[in-house]
């Protein structure tokens, strides 16, 4: 239906599309995607010549969408920019990019302009105080720079997260797992017991030990991690693997067990959400563990820097239960 072409070092889409003066009828078009032909802008060529097909398959083709942008630098290109800054030359995992940066991204029309109303209008779309804000607006303000396009007079994010998170007790997240059916029982105890996020827990694997592996295709990429409690592997069965219902195709998607386990926790009426048992997680590393172990091992332990660890995963904890383990270190018991 549709196919991907290069010409004197440039990528297109070569397609019969409606045409673009409105005249009745498909016509064979060359569509510019305004990227070289590199292995990096093919991969992001690919996944626009998917949605061209898509597009002509629903009947949804719009030359809005596809526009040239004969002026300025288009999304589709700076979006290609940012993606070989973050992921390219820098830290960014593709699951991550594809997850946390492309799809709040791709809901920008990738032929047109980038500029800085077009940034103010994706902005618009989230309330300031939202996590979906918060990180668009600093994805914006990256790509704003490396496209050299003014970042818009704006709101600042306000969004806090460790304010929005309530985090159950051992007793409740005892509770909740056992009263919950397989698969979704296997999933609850696989992210309690090692503080697993929801995507990761499909690709890991228990070894030796009942360590945990994650694998490297997750958002912070491979690591070991122990369990806590070592007990919660024979109680809830961890050794012997549940696998969710494949239901449709976004489901077979990683980040697709997030959303199941949320629509679980909604049937089972649950007050928490899916990432408290993570928060708790790390909760019981810093009761268990105290001054015998540093937030630095910790925080590599759940994949992350020890500054989100302190502000993100401890920040629940509160005041007079630090001060009575400071205290407890302080008489050695």
């Amino acid at each position: 239906m549709a196919s991907l072409n290069a010409l004197r070092g440039r990528l297109y889409l070569l397609a019969k599309v409606p045409r673009r003066d409105g005249r009745a009828g498909l016509q064979q078009t060359r569509i510019s995607l305004r990227l070289d032909d590199t292995p990096i802008n093919r991969r992001a060529a690919a996944k626009q010549l998917a949605t061209l097909e898509r597009q002509l398959e629903r009947g949804e083709f719009s030359w809005n969408y596809w526009n040239d942008a004969p002026e300025g630098v288009t999304w589709r290109e700076a979006i290609a920019k940012l993606y070989r800054a973050k992921v390219v030359l820098g830290r960014t995992s593709e699951s991550t990019w594809r997850i946390n940066y492309l799809g709040r991204l791709r809901q920008i029309p990738a032929g047109s302009t980038c500029s800085s109303d077009s940034m103010a209008a994706a902005l618009q779309r989230y309330d300031r105080s939202s996590c979906s804000y918060k990180e668009l607006y600093y994805l914006l303000k990256n790509l704003a720079q490396l496209v050299a396009v003014p970042f818009p007079e704006v709101a600042l994010p306000t969004y806090h997260q460790a304010q929005l998170v309530a985090v159950p007790t051992d007793e409740e997240i005892l509770a909740w797992i056992e009263g919950a059916p397989n698969p979704s029982r296997w999933y609850w105890a696989m992210m309690a017991t090692y503080g697993l996020r929801p995507h990761e827990i499909e690709g890991a694997e228990l070894v030796e030990r009942d360590y945990c592996q994650v694998a490297d295709a997750t958002k912070t990429g491979f690591r070991t991690v122990i369990p806590l409690p070592r007990e919660w592997v024979d109680r809830f069965q961890l050794r012997d693997r549940k696998l969710r219902p494949r239901l449709d195709g976004s489901t077979d998607r990683a980040e697709g067990v997030s959303k199941w386990l949320s629509k679980e926790l909604r049937r089972l009426a649950l007050p928490w959400r899916p990432y408290a048992l993570r928060h708790a997680f790390a909760a019981r590393l810093w009761r268990e563990g105290g001054s015998r172990l540093d937030i630095y091992t910790a925080a590599r332990l759940m994949g992350h820097s020890p500054q989100q660890h302190s502000k993100t995963y401890r920040a629940h904890i509160q005041p007079h239960h630090i001060a009575e383990v400071a205290e407890r270190a302080l008489r050695g018991g």
